[in-house]
């Protein structure tokens, strides 16, 4: 907590200048929020790390690749199977890449990956790739939404 001290002026013109030069120094207190990762306003996986001084935002961190919405506790009670749907809506933008990722998790943990098809890894590499461009496409779709929003671009 900052020092208290008293100070005394002459007259109300130094008092007044006195009180311009202090008001430069102040700072209000500062605020950390998140915006995100569920918030509309942000796609997939992105996560700002706002601070806000009053209502002005000073500084804005992105966060991308921000994940965590509890879903380790709900498979605590499910099979692996039973799990699957959910890693869907880990990230809307590439579900099918989710998938294949605790996919091989699981088989690893079970050390059945290296006993597996070279047509089940063909199909989970197209999977990913179709995933990835997918994610591609949104992303660039939502781009284009944003820097035109009220200026007529993208009409």
């Amino acid at each position: 907590m900052p020092e208290v001290q008293d100070i005394e002026f002459k007259d109300s013109a130094t008092r007044a200048t006195a009180a311009v030069d202090d008001l430069q120094d102040m700072q209000g207190e500062k605020m950390v929020l998140n915006l995100g990762p569920s918030h509309p306003a942000t796609h997939g996986v992105l996560r700002i790390i706002l601070e806000l001084d009053g209502e002005i935002i000073t500084k804005a961190t992105p966060d991308v690749g921000y994940l965590h919405r509890g879903d380790e506790k709900i498979a605590e009670n499910m099979t692996y199977t039973q799990f699957i749907p959910y890693t869907d809506r880990l990230d809307y933008l590439a579900p099918l890449a989710n998938n294949v990722a605790y996919a091989l998790a699981v088989e690893k943990l079970l050390g059945i990956h290296d006993k597996l098809p070279p047509r089940c890894q063909y199909i989970r590499v197209i999977c990913c790739e179709l995933a990835r461009i997918s994610s591609h496409l949104l992303g660039l779709g939502a781009f284009g939404l944003d820097p035109g929003r009220g200026h007529g671009f993208f009409c």
